[in-house]
């Protein structure tokens, strides 16, 4: 069993983000034993966001990292791209030029031929949450929501939907703290580059 929880189109929305988290791990709970995965769909920073133009699209990608997101698809510049991995980002940062294969898993940012016997996973938002073959699809979802398909061994479609987050989701403590130490690196910055 694979269950696959996912979000998108944050664009730079941090102070969700805590809330967010705990509504993800009331639904981890809910479902059943087997490997479960946290993604993003992209679209985690916006240009009009100050600490999304200041840290060129990262801040957001730091704060997903802590939530234990494994793959997000991203537009990073190669240089951005090398800051997060020599600041030991966990998670695959996936393009078009950076697919990330994990087993018989393959993430892209668009949909290719799947290898044989692999799934490959597309992280670009679809119209639906749909299995293609050997390629699953996923739903857009925006940045008040969570994205949830299973699968099974076969791989078949058991399962997707998307829920919307509870107003009354307590913000978690951890990653309210994560979102903090982002704001106050990017303030730093934003003030190094002032003078």
């Amino acid at each position: 069993m694979l269950t696959i929880f996912y979000t998108g189109g944050l664009r730079g929305d941090l102070e969700r983000l805590p809330r967010l988290y705990t509504f993800l791990q009331n639904l981890r709970r809910q479902q059943p034993p087997g490997r479960t995965l946290l993604l993003d769909l992209g679209d985690s920073c916006a240009p009009d966001v100050w600490h999304c133009a200041i840290t060129g699209g990262r801040s957001t990608l730091i704060v997903l990292d802590a939530m234990g997101c494994h793959a997000a698809r991203v537009k990073l510049s190669d240089e951005n791209r090398r800051r997060l991995r020599a600041n030991l980002l966990g998670m695959a940062l996936v393009d078009a030029e950076h697919p990330w294969a994990d087993g018989k898993l393959v993430f892209t940012a668009e949909a290719v031929p799947p290898p044989p016997d692999a799934l490959t996973v597309v992280l670009a938002p679809a119209d639906s949450t749909r299995l293609d073959g050997r390629a699953l699809r996923l739903a857009g979802v925006s940045a008040g929501q969570v994205g949830l398909a299973r699968l099974d061994d076969a791989p078949a479609l058991l399962d997707h939907a998307i829920y919307d987050l509870p107003p009354a989701a307590l913000p978690d403590p951890t990653i309210t703290a994560a979102v903090d130490f982002v704001l106050a690196e990017a303030r730093a910055l934003q003030r190094k580059r002032a003078e």
